[in-house]
């Protein structure tokens, strides 16, 4: 059977490292193979039967048993090559989940686009699959090369999934490769989250977004009843995201949520930036589970009320 070297991380910032370049262009579709990967007996799986998991750990795990292991690949028992110690990348995603094995190849180390290994893996993967990009590093700790593929996901827990190879030159012969499974895994929204009837809104739009600059020219429209219901209930339907950062400062527009007349609640705020799908949610003082506007359901309905003099925002949204 074989062994897996197990590494469950959860980042709440993650940020690229091993100094590799990534290349983003993205590669022919799916090779054509012939037969299975044989990953069914892999040490440690909990979803042999394919159900759906019901945690980000075993959604990585599921992730990293569908990997193409090319063949003759022995586990790698030792402590990993230097250059391997550490994922090939990651990215800047709240939640994310890595999940590792070690092998060791006995065949010539050709790496690169169209190396054995790379087709062998177009090869296998999953249905739905693709390859996103690929890395070279070198320094201290030796060189390495490797690719990247996006999985499908499917349900609203699942967010990412992806499969990181990585490869340096074994000094005994033949080559050492890293797999990585890594995932995001967003869990159910909870009802006491939910924003309370409105006793009223306020939205607010901009004139002029920009990537370089903070969002200028404030346009606010003060809302009916109806409109800063619709819109609460917009925003209660929206699923759970894992929470994104942005280096830029575009805020694209803000809702503030007055409650009725006497009642208790506090005031909630809504917001969205340019350069994500991620809506961030307080109430009062206290920050809510981020959300998903993947489908610009928000951006759309926030447009349509805002006035012409709102461009930055209204342009923005026309393109989502």
């Amino acid at each position: 059977m074989l062994a897996r070297c197990m590494d469950v991380r959860k980042r709440r910032i993650a940020a690229i490292v091993v100094g590799c370049a990534m290349a983003l262009a993205t590669l022919p579709a799916v090779l054509a193979g012939s037969g299975q990967p044989a990953t069914a007996a892999r040490l440690g799986s909990t979803n042999p039967g394919g159900s759906a998991p019901a945690s980000g750990e075993q959604f990585a795990i599921q992730v990293l048993d569908q990997a193409p292991i090319p063949p003759g690949a022995q586990p790698w028992n030792a402590a990993p090559p230097a250059v391997l110690d550490v994922p090939p990348q990651t990215i800047a995603i709240g939640g994310l989940i890595d999940l590792h094995e070690l092998y060791l190849v006995d065949e010539p180390a050709v790496f690169g686009q169209h190396s054995p290994l790379e087709s062998y893996v177009l090869g296998h993967l999953p249905a739905g699959s693709r390859i996103i990009g690929g890395n070279s590093g070198f320094g201290p700790a030796g060189s390495s090369t490797g690719f990247f593929a996006s999985l499908p996901a499917s349900g609203a827990n699942e967010n990412l999934a992806q499969l990181l190879y990585e490869t340096t030159a074994n000094t005994g012969g033949g080559y050492v490769l890293r797999i990585d499974a890594q995932v995001v895994w967003v869990p159910d929204r909870s009802g006491a989250d939910s924003i309370p009837l409105p006793g009223g809104a306020e939205l607010t739009g901009y004139a002029t977004l920009s990537l370089a600059n903070p969002s200028s020219g404030p346009v606010t429209v003060e809302l009916g009843k109806a409109d800063s219901d619709r819109l609460a209930a917009a925003v209660d339907a929206l699923p759970l995201a894992p929470r994104s950062f942005c280096m830029e400062d575009a805020l694209l527009f803000t809702i503030t949520f007055r409650p009725p007349s006497f009642s208790l609640n506090p005031t909630y705020s809504v917001s969205e930036d340019l350069c994500g799908s991620t809506v961030d949610v307080s109430a009062g003082a206290t920050s809510l589970p981020a959300l998903s506007d993947t489908g610009c359901i928000l951006r759309h309905m926030v447009a349509a009320l805002l006035p012409a003099a709102a461009a930055g925002t209204r342009g923005a949204v026309e393109n989502c």
